[in-house]
Parts: structure tokens; sequence; C-alpha cells
């Protein structure tokens, strides 16, 4: 059976986002193409609204280098919005980063289709860690 449409895009999405992220995070990388004024991320409980804020973010990051490890991938479309093309896509791993060890993390994803593209809607990121 083919995999469904909306589950290719989910794995799409995730083939660019994470080799883009850990190659350049500044708002002139390839990965500010995805986030518009309306985009909300929500990373580690702190909210950021729109390009400009959620890339400042994502260049703050206190770290050179960094690696995911994707270990799950789903999707789903969202019935009822973009004429059900729009996708919701979660994502466990690991993410290395400098010298630390690994850490597990999960990271949501809404997408919305723009222009013949995805653009992040929503997005949520938040390490794995108990306490």
């Amino acid at each position: 059976m083919a995999e469904p449409e909306f589950m290719q895009m989910g794995k799409a999405f995730v083939g660019f986002y994470y080799p883009e992220f850990s190659k350049d995070r500044s708002a002139t990388s390839a990965l500010a193409a995805v986030y518009t004024e309306q985009s909300c991320l929500t990373f580690e409980g702190a909210q950021f609204q729109g390009k400009a804020p959620i890339l400042e973010k994502l260049a703050s990051l206190p770290f050179t280098k960094v690696c995911h490890q994707v270990t799950t991938i789903d999707a789903q479309p969202i019935i009822g919005v973009d004429d059900n093309k729009a996708v919701v896509v979660m994502v466990t791993g690991q993410l290395k980063t400098d010298d630390d060890p690994p850490h597990s993390f999960h990271h949501s994803f809404m997408l919305r289709p723009a222009g013949g593209a995805f653009v992040i809607s929503n997005e949520v990121f938040r390490l794995a860690l108990h306490n």
C-alpha cells in the first residue's frame, strides 16, 4: 500500500528541516523561508511569534554544532484546514550539541501550504528531560 501523501510530506519536511537547522539558523538561511509573521513557536515553554523573533531565538541557542537523530515521524492531515492540505507532524529523537551527551526530544509542527511549498504555522519543541 502506498504511503499517504500527508506522511510523505511530513517525512520530506523533516528531511529538510533538521539538516538546515544544523547548518544555518540565521535570518538569511533556507530555514527562514518556512517561517511567516503568523508563525508561532513554543521552545521549552517560552513563546515566540513572527519570523524575526523565532529566527532570533533559534540563532541565539547556546551551541555551535547540533546533530538530530530522528527516531519517529508521525503525521496526520488537519481536517477542515486549507482544504485538508495542512499537516501536523510529530517528531521524536535525540539531539547532540557540541560536546554534550545526547538528549531525547519531542518536536511538533503544524504545516500549512503556501505558494507551492509549506510554512510552519505552529511549532512546539521540548527536550524529554525527567526530574
